[in-house]
């Protein structure tokens, strides 16, 4: 584990970190392109290690709010430098450090105050579970991001809940239905009835769905 930390700082010190894009599409015509952040670290071997390899390691040892905070900024300057980056929209994972820092508002920001970009095209997915857990902080992150104009996502959407009651506390803009729900709702009666719940509590509070 402790090698792991040598590699991320590694990575955050001397960009090796690389963003990759998962196009999000629509079943409407939409003027922009929105794409879902993937992380990957690139290692000496030239090869990209997927966030399941270093993740655990950077939350145990408290380096998962330091990769949020690469991955804004490198997803901010892909957005004011790359010619096709025009009117593209971005969703990027927030780690459950990033909900405990209360100094994430501020860097967001200030980071937001030295570029020319639109804030909308960012969004930031904090995942259910972590949302259920601290549900005060996320509700006060998410007023504080949407402050500045920046969207938000309740990610792995229907894997954590017990209630839906705390939906009236969360002022999202998307609920990201979890993969496990959408994989086999054609032959499972129970996933595709869950699936249909969240889409009409969505339309209900005037969320977009993501499947």
């Amino acid at each position: 584990a402790m090698g792991w930390v040598v590699r991320i700082n590694d990575a955050l010190e001397n960009d090796r970190f690389e963003l990759f894009g998962q196009r999000i599409l629509s079943f409407k015509p939409e003027p922009f392109e929105t794409f879902e952040i993937l992380l990957r670290l690139r290692d000496e071997r030239d090869e990209p290690l997927l966030p399941s390899r270093f993740i655990p390691a950077a939350e145990r040892f408290q380096l998962a709010g330091r990769i949020d905070r690469h991955v804004v900024d490198r997803a901010i300057r892909w957005l004011e430098t790359d010619p096709r980056a025009r009117g593209v929209h971005l969703n990027i994972n927030l780690s459950a450090s990033t909900l405990a820092d209360e100094d994430y508002a501020q860097f967001l920001r200030q980071r937001l105050k030295q570029s020319s970009i639109d804030p909308g095209q960012l969004c930031l997915e904090i995942t259910e579970t972590s949302a259920v857990r601290d549900l005060d902080r996320a509700r006060q992150l998410i007023a504080q991001v949407k402050a500045h104009s920046v969207r938000c996502a309740l990610d792995d959407f229907g894997t954590g809940f017990c209630s839906f009651g705390y939906l009236k506390e969360l002022d999202v803009d998307t609920f990201k239905i979890d993969g496990s729900f959408v994989k086999d709702f054609e032959h499972n009666e129970l996933s595709l009835a869950i699936v249909r719940a969240i889409v009409e509590i969505a339309r209900v509070l005037g969320k977009r769905t993501v499947a």
